[in-house]
């Protein structure tokens, strides 16, 4: 793939947006300084600024070189460049699991701090492969075997990967035709590391006609199946589900009458709308949960609670997951709810209602909603007083609002 050709994949990707602060991840490999350096090209003939942040682990030595390496490179270009530190490891976990995570946090702080509009990424089409080949050894369905998306939201950031049609090659090709150096990360040869394996297997089945590119196509497939696998979702939706005050209902005889993969589909949907979760619960727990559906018996997954109700099942937010959360007024609370109401009194909260709270109400029998549901509500409190339960009682001087409406429900299928 010629020079040309890499400035057409970021042109393409860019240009769809109306853009005007622009990050870019670099690491000071040959992927991400590739990026940062036909990005920058890019930046300039749009009239697009372009910010640079590079993510230091503190796992192993030499990464300050690495760091100013970058850092040179960049003023060179004329872009700023920022530094993150990640403190965080313990030695528990997928150490690069937990890494990654951590970068996409420590970056998505970042944009945010500085009004960023999007943050591009340096995955390649090796990347797409290896990931791939990582997913199939798991056994992953349709979702987990989808390509990786050239856009996605995530921490509350717009991520764009413009080079994801690429190859890892192509990009060493072109740092060496423009005299750019980059750094080899040592941990690309440590066999101990599952992606580094498949990087190798897939050296092994490149002459079967297995390679990175004909993988790619096989991810892309699978994400054209998992689209119109959601779509039938949203459809499903529409007709098995209600939503009232952050709880999804469900009705079970139409939920019992459709396609397993769609029915399980729709449980997962609704369970991630109410508990914001970034991934899917685990399938062997959702499929726990769907057997006690239809052994008419509530249960408990990912802070979700799914209660079994005069032949409807709700799925709402459980009140464990919300017990200690208390928040300012002026604030989120649990990631979903804002109450809004007479702001002069600082030592007010927002809290769960709770067993406390229902006890003091029996307003909320007229919601049509288990007691479960109600419990996790928000409400707010001065100490251990119950000032106000905007969902449950009419209050003009108090309110309670979905961040994410319920007519963010199908929208939510469909933008997975």
């Amino acid at each position: 793939m010629t020079k040309t050709q890499l400035a057409d994949l970021i042109a393409q990707q860019m240009s769809s947006h109306d853009l005007e602060r622009v990050g870019v991840a670099v690491s000071g490999g040959g992927d991400s300084v590739a990026l940062l350096v036909l990005m920058a090209e890019y930046a300039k003939t749009a009239g697009i600024r372009l910010f640079a942040i590079s993510v230091d682990h503190g796992l192993r030595d030499g990464t300050d070189a690495e760091l100013r390496l970058v850092s040179d490179q960049c003023a060179e270009l004329d872009v700023p460049h920022s530094v993150a530190h990640w403190t965080g490891w313990d030695g528990a976990g997928n150490l690069q699991s937990n890494a990654r995570d951590a970068r996409y946090d420590l970056i998505a702080k970042w944009a945010q701090t500085h009004d960023i509009d999007v943050v591009a990424l340096g995955h390649t089409t090796n990347d797409q492969a290896e990931t791939l080949l990582m997913r199939m050894a798991r056994g992953a369905g349709v979702d987990g075997l989808a390509a990786m998306a050239v856009e996605s939201q995530r921490h509350g950031v717009r991520w764009i990967r413009p080079l994801l049609g690429a190859v890892r090659e192509d990009l060493r090709d072109f740092l060496r035709q423009e005299n750019v150096t980059w750094v080899e990360d040592p941990s690309n040869e440590n066999r101990d590391f599952e992606r580094i394996r498949m990087r190798d297997a897939l050296k092994a089945l490149a002459p079967l006609g297995l390679n990175a590119q004909a993988l790619a196509v096989v991810a892309s497939n699978m994400s054209d199946a998992r689209t119109a696998l959601e779509w039938q979702t949203s459809l499903a939706a529409k007709d098995a589900c209600e939503v009232t005050l952050g709880t999804v209902r469900i009705d079970l005889d139409r939920y019992n009458a459709l396609p397993s993969e769609i029915a399980r589909r729709l449980l997962v949907r609704a369970i991630r709308w109410v508990n914001g979760a970034n991934y899917s619960p685990r399938r062997g727990g959702v499929s726990q949960v769907q057997a006690a559906m239809n052994n008419g018996v509530s249960s408990t997954l990912d802070g979700c609670q799914i209660v079994y109700k005069q032949g409807r099942v709700y799925v709402c937010r459980e009140l464990n997951a919300v017990r200690e959360v208390i928040g300012p007024m002026d604030g989120l609370w649990d990631g979903r709810w804002r109450v809004i109401g007479p702001s002069d009194r600082k030592e007010l909260c927002v809290a769960p209602l709770g067993e406390l709270g229902v006890r003091r109400s029996e307003a909320w029998r007229e919601l049509g909603l288990p007691r479960e549901a109600i419990l996790s509500l928000p409400a707010v409190w001065s100490g251990g007083e119950l000032i106000a339960s905007p969902l449950i009682e009419n209050d003009l001087e108090w309110a309670a609002t979905l961040e994410r409406g319920a007519d963010t429900f199908n929208a939510t299928l469909l933008s997975h």
